[in-house]
Order: structure tokens, then sequence, then C-alpha cells
């Protein structure tokens, strides 16, 4: 079901190699670049900001799914209650926890600690991403 989000990073990713001059491949066609040193030299540094933006993105998308575990695992009108993660809780995950701390138990304050700390690791895993590739993304101008 992950591959049905593909589509969205496909096109951020078609915007910004439309966004790659033409020039610069041209130059280095005659400079005698070949096809690998294209892609190295030119395209790869150019579309830095938006692999950059898609590893930002995939990140907090992988932290919070919800959806596909919530309705495999039983939902709201299904027989099983996902906090079970039957079978044998593997489809017990942060979110699901999250979830059913708060409207199954009713437990608001306790489900809003778990709200925050997905938060902080949230943040922290972006905070690391961009640290590890600061000196990686190249801004044009």
């Amino acid at each position: 079901m992950s591959l049905w989000g593909v589509g969205n990073s496909m096109i951020i990713y078609l915007a910004g190699l439309e966004d790659v001059p033409k020039e610069l491949y041209e130059s280095a066609a005659l400079d005698g670049a070949n096809p690998f040193r294209r892609f190295w030299h030119i395209t790869l540094p150019m579309i830095s900001p938006v692999v950059y933006f898609n590893l930002i993105m995939g990140i907090i998308g992988s932290l919070q799914v919800f959806t596909q575990v919530f309705v495999i695992a039983g939902g709201i009108g299904g027989n099983a209650n996902p906090i079970e993660g039957s079978p044998a809780r593997s489809t017990l995950l942060y979110t699901i926890y999250l979830f059913s701390t708060a409207f199954y138990d009713l437990r608001m304050g306790y489900a809003s600690a778990l709200a925050w700390v997905l938060f902080i690791v949230i943040a922290f895993f972006t905070w690391l991403a961009t640290k590890t590739a600061g000196r990686r993304v190249h801004y044009s101008s």
C-alpha cells in the first residue's frame, strides 16, 4: 500500500528535474562528460533540495503510519480492538497505541503526552537528517 503514495514524490522529483538548466547538460556534454558524470555532478546536486524534502516527508510519514494498520487490525467497526495488535501484537504501532489510549481508554492527558513524545522523535529525526544533509544539499541562486 505504500506504493500508492509514490506518485506524490515522483511529481516533486519531476518538478525538480525540470528546474535543472539544460545549458549545464550541454556544457558537460561538450566537455566530454559521460551520462554517469552528468548525473553525478549536475543532476544530483541540482535536485538535492528535492531529495532532502522527500527524505523529510518520508521520515515523517513512516513514523505516522496509522490508517492501513488500523483497518487491518479491525478498526472501529471490526471485531478486534486495535490495541491488542492481533495477531501477537504485530500490528501494535505507536500511533495505534496513542489512538486507542485516547479514544478507547479515554485517557486524553496520557495520549497528549504520547503525542508530544511522537513529535519530539519526529523533530529529532528531522534535525538529524538536516545536520547530515547540510553539506550535501546545494541551493542554486
